[in-house]
């Protein structure tokens, strides 16, 4: 019967130094906000090692229907353009644009890695988003490829 003040005693000197402590959704805990699971999509890392939110320059330009200046007639690689490419020595980035006249799904980044010779390492490709591009709409792809010296986008596939 003496260990029962003792436990009621233990229990409350417990619950009172948790009950003090802040809540973990309201700490501040700088390892969690800065870990890699919070990178943005879209970003550049400056030679001091400071991540840059580009953002702004990988939204998605909204469709204003048919663009005056669609390519029509042309087969797909043609008609969609391949921009502001990243590689980062872990993955590929940019933008693809839509220029023809008709919508355009299931786009795909071809690529290709080299060594520092110049020789082919490895091939492959990666998916813009959204999968659906009206024409004038821009979409972004990234994905993770094999390490190399230099990888480089060499056209663009889709579905009319």
């Amino acid at each position: 019967m003496v260990y029962l003040p003792l436990t009621g005693a233990l229990s409350i000197w417990l619950m009172s130094s948790i009950s003090t402590r802040p809540l973990i959704a309201y700490s501040t805990n700088t390892l969690a906000q800065n870990s890699e699971i919070d990178e943005p999509f879209c970003y550049m890392k400056t030679p001091d090692g400071k991540t840059v939110d580009l953002g702004k320059l990988c939204e998605k330009q909204p469709s204003l229907g048919t663009s005056q200046t669609c390519i029509p007639g042309l087969n797909i690689a043609a008609k969609v353009s391949i921009k502001a490419t990243n590689y980062d020595g872990n993955f590929f980035s940019g933008q693809v644009l839509n220029q023809g006249c008709k919508i355009i799904k299931n786009v795909k980044v071809n690529y290709e890695v080299l060594d520092e010779s110049g020789n082919l390492i490895d091939n492959g490709f990666i998916y813009a988003e959204p999968l659906t591009l009206a024409p004038g709409q821009s979409a972004a792809f990234r994905g993770e490829v094999v390490a190399g010296a230099k990888v480089q986008a060499t056209h663009a596939d889709g579905q009319e």
